[in-house]
């Protein structure tokens, strides 16, 4: 696992900001009516340089959260259809409390049906009182590929596509001996909802792209001020790209919301990955 073990504080950290959570998740996703921020969907863009995968694009979602299946995820589904991305990508916090299950496989299902799905887990999962086991037989049976420090390969005509997925670095809990050694024309994504793991790659790590979420953006943006709060893992990468180490992590906004059902100057997030020769 990546780093020493979390440190108490940052475990108490995690487990009151949860338990705030939760109720407060309970209590919105019964009034589904008072989110706020979330009707405009916005579609970033990021180019990567790979010949052999020309022509090929992917979609990453993050942070779903996803406790009630609302029409906002029809826009979503709609919206990545009309990318048609070969690939979707998801970086972890799928849901926030155990109800939110059987919206989730909904879902997910919707994507499937328009390309094959990776993703990973995130802090609120853990958390969600969901076991990870239940969660691997969820994906199983969606024919959904959920990596917990795993990684595979997806063979192209030209060249192939490696998705590593680690578990959440915000919790101690990556393993990056999972990421595989470099191959000629070979292009790796590693999928993690942490920023965090940014600090614990270097040049021995064959990683060409990687995916996170967590920061949500910040949720609540006052232009000229900071984000009022950022959780444990995100090292200040609030959104966007970011290099170190000769790597490119990209920080999406996410899709959802946590504590509160606002978003402000912070639009929900997909992200289009398209590659170049």
């Amino acid at each position: 696992m990546i780093g020493r073990p979390l440190r108490w504080h940052h475990r108490a950290r995690f487990f009151f900001s949860h338990h705030l959570a939760h109720p407060l998740q309970s209590l919105f996703v019964r009034i589904p009516r008072c989110e706020f921020g979330h009707q405009t969907i916005e579609v970033s863009r990021l180019a990567c340089q790979h010949a052999p995968l020309a022509g090929r694009r992917a979609v990453q979602l993050s942070d779903l959260h996803l406790d009630l299946y609302q029409p906002r995820h029809d826009r979503v589904v709609a919206l990545i259809k009309e990318l048609r991305p070969d690939w979707i990508f998801i970086t972890g916090d799928l849901l926030t409390v155990p109800q939110g299950l059987p919206h989730l496989v909904r879902f997910l299902g919707h994507l499937r049906a328009l390309a094959p799905v990776f993703m990973t887990l995130g802090n609120h999962d853990h958390y969600s009182r969901v076991p990870v086991d239940r969660f691997m037989e969820m994906a199983e049976r969606q024919n959904v590929h959920l990596l917990v420090n795993q990684s595979l390969v997806v063979s192209t005509n030209q060249g192939e596509l490696g998705v590593v997925g680690v578990d959440d670095p915000s919790l101690h809990r990556a393993d990056l001996r999972c990421i595989p050694s470099d191959v000629p024309d070979r292009f790796t994504v590693l999928l993690a909802h942490a920023p965090n793991v940014l600090d614990h790659l270097d040049e021995r790590h064959a990683v060409d792209l990687i995916l996170c979420g967590h920061s949500h953006g910040g949720q609540v943006r006052i232009p000229f001020l900071k984000p009022f709060w950022l959780p444990y893992g995100c090292s200040g990468r609030l959104n966007g790209q970011y290099h170190r180490n000769g790597h490119r992590l990209y920080v999406n906004r996410g899709l959802g919301w946590s504590v509160l059902p606002t978003r402000w100057n912070c639009p929900p997030e997909i992200l289009l990955i398209e590659w170049l020769s």
